[in-house]
């Protein structure tokens, strides 16, 4: 008497397809909502006195606590998905102006290549 091999369910996903939508794409919005916050702080603190304190705290400040209410996972009063989306584009795309503007314009057109490369990819792994 052998022991009988239980059956695997076997699912095929390519290598990079697995890979973006297991850690690649949460690690990437993670790293964009950080130099989000960064960058929101960098074009605050760059405004000219007083206002430099006012928009360098107040502003990181306030899209912190929008974001964990709103857009956070396990957050009650998430928005829907479609919503979260495009509000993290806009927000992303907007931390990317606001480096541009603060004369980091290299760091700026980064933050927005990378913004506009991981919404098309997350967007067409949704479609799947």
């Amino acid at each position: 008497m052998g022991r009988r091999r239980a059956e695997v369910a076997t699912t095929r996903n390519s290598g990079i397809t697995a890979v973006a939508e297991g850690m690649l794409l949460p690690a990437t919005a993670f790293v964009l909502e950080v130099a989000m916050v960064a960058s929101f702080l960098y074009w605050g603190f760059r405004q000219p006195d007083p206002w430099n304190l006012v928009l360098g705290i107040g502003i990181p400040a306030a899209v912190v606590v929008l974001w964990g209410i709103f857009m956070a996972p396990k957050s009650a009063r998430r928005l829907p998905v479609n919503v979260v989306s495009i509000a993290s584009l806009v927000l992303f795309l907007l931390a990317g102006d606001a480096l541009f503007a603060a004369g980091a314009t290299v760091l700026g057109i980064a933050m927005m290549a990378v913004t506009v490369v991981w919404f098309a990819a997350s967007w067409v792994l949704r479609r799947r």
